[in-house]
């Protein structure tokens, strides 16, 4: 069987007492896990053995570049939240592991100036929460979790090219693209798309500005896509995970990679 990678998608880590993560509805995903259950899951990965590889180890694999470990697994961590900082970091470091955070520019450059911001989010609606700083994605570098590209100022693109055509699609990420070099001297290699709004389109529109394109979905219950080594590196698949998954479908990820 051709070998499937799980790329686990989460937003918000929140500690045990936040009353966000408490389960409000099976019928849309929430964005929020608390830090008891996000620990569980880690702890069923890295017990069964598979093993934590960057998002780049995924795409050098994908390009016939990179063997992966053949239980090799991806934790992303969308948006570019300050929980990612403060609360993921220190769990996944004691647990000698890493990540990719998806940072939308505009908030972090706010944030970094102390100023708020707000974005629209499918899991949320639209929130004002803190976000990363600059100083903090450094931080992140230095401890070996990866920084990936999610626009500027998180729209679903799909109504953005509908809207504004390829001028506007552009507008979210090419000036994006830059704060990202003036901030932390580089461009991000990999870009998740805001909502998993996207068009095949769309992908050779933004293939050009990055090495991978990772798609979003959400279906109840849970119904798992996956990366295996037919899947082009501007489509990477992934799963979404929050405090609608249960237990059992959180598992069933690793039992669906491996065709249990």
């Amino acid at each position: 069987m051709k070998q499937r990678v799980p790329i686990l998608v989460y937003h918000h880590v929140y500690p045990d007492d936040n009353p966000e993560t408490a389960t409000t509805t099976n019928k849309k995903a929430s964005g929020v896990i608390g830090v008891s259950e996000f620990r569980r899951q880690m702890d069923f990965v890295l017990d069964n053995g598979w093993q934590v590889v960057s998002t780049t180890q995924i795409v050098d694999w994908l390009s016939g570049n990179e063997e992966l470990p053949e239980k090799a697994v991806a934790l992303h961590f969308d948006n570019g939240w300050l929980d990612a900082r403060t609360v993921v970091m220190p769990i996944l470091a004691d647990l000698g592991v890493t990540g990719i955070c998806y940072v939308i520019s505009s908030p972090t450059n706010a944030a970094s100036k102390g100023l708020p911001a707000g974005i629209h989010t499918t899991t949320e609606g639209f929130v004002y929460k803190p976000f990363l700083t600059w100083d903090h994605c450094r931080e992140l570098l230095d401890a070996g979790w990866e920084i990936g590209a999610h626009t500027a100022t998180h729209p679903k693109l799909g109504q953005v090219y509908d809207e504004r055509g390829e001028d506007g699609l552009l507008a979210e990420v090419v000036p994006s693209n830059a704060v990202f070099e003036d901030n932390l001297g580089f461009v991000p290699d990999h870009f998740a798309y805001p909502s998993g709004s996207r068009s095949e389109l769309i992908d050779d529109l933004l293939s050009p500005h990055y090495r991978s394109l990772r798609r979003w979905t959400f279906d109840q219950p849970p119904a798992w896509d996956f990366t295996d080594g037919n899947t082009s590196p501007k489509a990477l698949d992934c799963q979404n995970v929050d405090n609608t998954v249960a237990f059992e479908h959180f598992t069933r990820i690793f039992d669906e990679a491996l065709g249990v």
